[in-house]
């Protein structure tokens, strides 16, 4: 954390917190993820497939303003580096229904879709039906987000407090079972559309910062050990 407070010091000029962040600190990120019972998204995460996706619910506890809940529906995408993200706004009571195309909450949802959100949700019930995805855990963390005040795509994000629960898959409880990382290591992820800006490659290089590949996901079904290849 030590590390985190100085680097967050050499930032200071160049970066500014997201404006979603209301406690001037963090905010609280749930997910849950879906895999097939021969756990295939986990496997071509271990194995390093260029090509992949995995499909997740998120939820931002911290950003709702009235009762109703929302979340966001999302399939990442890894293709070789690059990461992209499609994602549909759906009310949490009924994100789990919205998953199977053949529901009467999807269509009606569908029915009143923007053509952009119509194809997202062809995307996510293939990926369902193709694979008969089935809640693998949920993983918990508090993220602190900076935004470039010169680069609108740059942004960097600290996560601490990672951790997993593969039991009581309910999106309503935050919090879990095993550290995915020591509680007292944070995850720093840089995030650019193009290139990073020289000013944070100087920083980061100056702070030794390691870069290390770490999925929250795949990581966390192995903490929980929970998995048997059959």
């Amino acid at each position: 954390m030590r590390e985190r407070d100085r680097l967050l010091n050499f930032i200071q000029p160049f970066m500014k917190l997201d404006p979603h962040v209301k406690n001037n600190y963090d905010y609280e990120v749930r997910s849950l993820y879906f895999d097939s019972n021969f756990h295939h998204s986990f496997l071509e995460k271990k194995d390093g497939i260029a090509i992949r996706r995995k499909l997740r619910i998120r939820y931002y506890p911290n950003f709702m303003k009235s009762d109703e809940k929302f979340v966001f529906i999302e399939i990442k995408k890894k293709i070789n580096e690059n990461v992209a993200k499609s994602r549909v706004y759906v009310p949490l009571e009924s994100s789990i229904n919205i998953l199977d195309g053949n529901h009467n909450e999807a269509k009606l949802f569908y029915s009143k879709a923007s053509a952009q959100d119509k194809n997202t949700l062809k995307e996510i019930w293939f990926l369902n039906k193709r694979y008969n995805l089935k809640p693998a855990c949920i993983v918990t963390y508090k993220r602190q987000p900076f935004l470039s005040k010169i680069e609108k795509t740059f942004r960097l994000t600290f996560d601490t407090n990672v951790m997993v629960r593969n039991y009581n898959l309910d999106l309503h409880f935050g919090g879990g079972s095993k550290f995915i990382v020591p509680r007292v290591i944070c995850i720093m992820e840089v995030k650019f559309n193009n290139i990073v800006p020289n000013w944070a490659i100087k920083i980061i290089q100056k702070n030794n910062c390691l870069q290390y590949k770490i999925s929250k996901f795949a990581n966390g079904l192995e903490k929980t050990r929970t998995f048997a290849l059959v």
